[in-house]
């Protein structure tokens, strides 16, 4: 039996995400930059503020129920300004709002270069052409530069930020979800978010289906692992799946699923599980699921109806769902409240739900009064 708030959260997470019927239903949270908005501070104004950072997130755990996911907030503005804001990820100039831009590096005629020596492509070829200031004739410039951004990664891992972070969960009972294993690398999702961008990428499948047969092949072995050799179990991999919503069912299956299958059978045989974030639309493929080990994914719905994912999925994997982002904003409390009565009656019996948001909280006016009031029905409704 559960010793603590956190460590009985943890019990009854793991129930419901084995098709174990929990004793109430969870409730996974992405409180993001967001958080910072719902407190009224802008990110520089918390980001070197211990207690400010304690009051945003502490504002956060005292409106919303929450029991597992993250709370936090995140930016790397001196890294923008060393790398000439030319980051994929930046804070947008509401100073809370985490911006992101794709910006493709790789020529269409460079498949050759790739395949032939990957990390060598990558160095000589790819960065020179995305971050020229580090590359170029000054190097005490480019040392500056390189030094203001390690400085800032430090100070993100070792500030008072997790520290916080880590008092707070404790004390809330909040359990963040086990996410701590290698980075789960599908190789068509490396082009597509490292290499090509969404036009060049979805181009490629069509005009050069060879070479990027060939390029994934590579990507695999040098960048994914099939996880055999985890020595720790009961903890997961997490995954933001971004291109199969774009791809037809053929390339789903030529281009995604036999890398991804690998690397799920690898987690599951070591006892551990996916936590992946399906982006878009999945219905169209989603059987896939059902050839892989039962409860060995942890299903983040998106624009799918988690309604729609049970009926085919949901008694082999569990799914976290419940909250649309744009229902929050557009629809009344009300009929929020409702569709979260009728996830809770359909999809928790016998386990296998988290109760959570298909977007993670990002931006200005992402946590309303839609959300706080939602997310406690189902803390009330959801219990035995």
């Amino acid at each position: 039996m559960a010793e603590n708030k956190q460590a009985l959260t943890k019990e009854n997470f793991d129930k419901a995400i084995n098709h174990i019927e929990p004793d109430w239903i969870p409730k996974y949270v992405s409180g993001n930059n967001a958080i910072l908005d719902f407190a009224g501070y802008t990110f520089m104004e918390v980001e070197y503020n211990p207690e400010l950072t304690e009051k945003v997130i502490r504002n956060f755990f005292d409106n919303i129920p929450s029991d597992t996911g993250n709370v936090g907030y995140n930016a790397t503005p001196k890294t923008y300004e060393a790398l000439d804001n030319m980051t994929e990820t930046f804070l947008g100039p509401d100073g809370v709002t985490l911006q992101h831009l794709q910006r493709p590096t790789m020529k269409a005629d460079e498949y050759p270069l790739l395949i032939a020596d990957m990390d060598k492509f990558i160095k000589d070829t790819l960065l020179p052409r995305k971050f020229p200031n580090l590359f170029g004739a000054d190097k005490a410039e480019a040392v500056a530069r390189l030094k203001s951004i390690v400085e800032e990664r430090v100070w993100r891992a070792t500030s008072h930020v997790p520290q916080i972070q880590k008092k707070l969960y404790e004390e809330y009972g909040f359990y963040p979800t086990p996410t701590v294993l290698p980075s789960f690398v599908t190789p068509i999702d490396y082009i597509f978010d490292r290499l090509r961008g969404f036009v060049g990428t979805i181009a490629d499948l069509r005009r050069r289906p060879q070479e990027v047969h060939d390029a994934l092949d590579v990507i695999y072995a040098v960048r994914a692992t099939d996880y055999r050799d985890t020595k720790l179990t009961g903890v997961m991999a997490s995954y933001p799946a971004h291109i199969p919503c774009y791809l037809s069912p053929k390339q789903f299956d030529e281009f995604f699923w036999p890398y991804f299958e690998k690397q799920v059978n690898g987690l599951a045989a070591t006892g551990n599980k996916l936590s992946i974030f399906i982006e878009g639309h999945w219905l169209p493929f989603i059987d896939r699921f059902l050839s892989l080990p039962k409860d060995s994914l942890f299903n983040r719905c998106d624009d799918d109806d988690i309604l729609d994912l049970n009926k085919v999925i949901g008694h082999h994997h569990p799914l976290m769902g419940g909250v649309f982002m744009q229902n929050m904003k557009f629809l009344t409390a009300q009929k929020n409240i409702d569709y979260a009565k009728q996830v809770i009656d359909e999809v928790g019996p016998g386990g296998g739900l988290v109760f959570g948001c298909n977007k993670s909280w990002l931006c200005k006016g992402d946590i309303n009064q839609n959300v706080i009031d939602t997310y406690r029905f189902v803390d009330d409704y959801g219990r035995k």
